[in-house]
């Protein structure tokens, strides 16, 4: 019985099957954006200043933060700086030297610039005011 190169290619066959199917796999993936993940632009803006960043957050809390932080005074927001304070720190680039969220936080409190802890610790009280002003 003979072999069927369409069954079992060899050499140079296989050779062009795979740049072949590597050529498809790299256009496939320059493909547009499905529509399911599109967003619309105002939906998908990264916050520039302490305030959006802020507000961002506060959109985003479900019922059982909003009762802590009601419960909660503003003094001992000291207590979320390692688990709340450092996913603001990550999420919100405030690491990055030329952080404009980070720069606005420091304009906030009268500075040029300031410490990524001391811009999480603004972002905080700022969700907390808005979190009681909707009280």
């Amino acid at each position: 019985m003979g072999r069927s190169i369409m069954t079992m290619p060899k050499g140079i066959e296989m050779y062009k099957l795979l740049i072949t199917v590597f050529i498809c796999l790299v256009l496939s993936s320059c493909s547009s954006v499905p529509e399911s993940s599109k967003e619309s632009e105002t939906d998908t803006m990264t916050p520039l200043t302490c305030k959006e960043a802020a507000l961002d957050i506060y959109k985003s809390l479900d019922q059982e933060s909003i009762n802590t932080l009601q419960e909660t005074e503003k003094e001992d927001l000291i207590q979320f700086h390692l688990g709340w304070g450092m996913g603001i720190r990550n999420s919100y680039g405030l690491w990055s030297e030329g952080s404009p969220i980070r720069k606005s936080c420091a304009a906030m409190s009268g500075e040029q610039d300031m410490h990524p802890d001391s811009a999480s610790s603004v972002i905080m009280e700022l969700v907390w005011d808005l979190v009681h002003e909707s009280m």
